[in-house]
């Protein structure tokens, strides 16, 4: 696993050429969540805080209700 970035409350890692975003999705406690991301998302979270939030939402409504793309 190789770290890519660790900052604006993320952690963007590359494991057999897959980036992975993780983060902190609990409100009490901690809890950790990892989602794939594309190699645009990766630097487009880099830019700013805003940036890779509405990166976990887009991937949170796709898990939720489907690929918007594919309609």
């Amino acid at each position: 696993m190789e770290k890519i970035f660790v900052e604006n409350g993320i952690k963007i890692v590359k494991r057999d050429n897959v980036y992975y975003m993780i983060y902190d999705a609990g409100e009490i406690c901690d809890r950790m969540e990892e989602i794939q991301i594309t190699e645009e998302e990766v630097v487009l979270a880099q830019k700013s805080s805003m940036d890779a939030y509405n990166i976990i939402i887009k991937h949170q409504n796709e898990m939720m209700f489907g690929n918007s793309e594919q309609a």
